[in-house]
């Protein structure tokens, strides 16, 4: 069964065999990590708890050490400003490039959103780039609306800005969905 464990549970080796299996590392979604995960696992958690105080893994409970992928969460509260002015999200996610196309980002958004939930979150704002595809599959797949077609500075691409409502119907219904999925 897939289930999220936070980034102070996981072991030094399964976090650096997860970053070590992206082939360019740093446009990874969470590339500061990388860089502290080679200085050590210490520096490693100095840097999230510091930067990413919600970070989560998403693994297997049969291959417990095998990170399939990971995503973070930024309380709404914090990010007033970044959403309503640079089209950031709550929700960022990233998985392993072996493990694409099977699924794992819409149940690893899932999961996430039930986080959310648990972090008393009525909406999540996300976001991604035009081309990306794939991940804004996963955030449709996830009930998400789009708001606005917006140009990102740093990519010099255009992205997309969607809302997500977190109302005890989805709650129910994404609890439901994540008890049946057993891999």
């Amino acid at each position: 069964m897939l289930k999220l464990v936070h980034a102070f549970e996981m072991n030094f080796d399964s976090v650096k065999d997860y970053y070590n299996s992206f082939e360019d590392k740093w446009f990874d979604l969470n590339c500061y990590a990388i860089s502290c995960v080679e200085n050590g696992f210490k520096a490693y958690f100095d840097e999230v708890s510091m930067y990413d105080p919600n970070l989560y893994y998403l693994i297997d409970d049969e291959k417990p050490n095998y990170i399939i992928g990971y995503g973070s969460i930024e309380n709404s509260k914090v990010l007033d400003y970044h959403l309503s002015y640079l089209n950031q999200g709550n929700i960022g996610y990233e998985i392993r490039p072996s493990e694409r196309n099977k699924g794992y980002g819409t149940k690893l958004r899932r999961l996430l959103l039930l986080k959310c939930e648990e972090l008393g979150m009525t909406e999540v704002c996300v976001s991604c780039l035009k081309k990306n595809i794939a991940s804004s599959k996963v955030i449709l797949n996830n009930k998400g609306k789009l708001e606005k077609v917006f140009w990102h500075d740093d990519s010099c691409e255009y992205g997309l800005k969607y809302w997500i409502k977190l109302c005890p119907k989805i709650i129910v219904k994404a609890r439901k969905i994540i008890k049946r999925l057993k891999y």
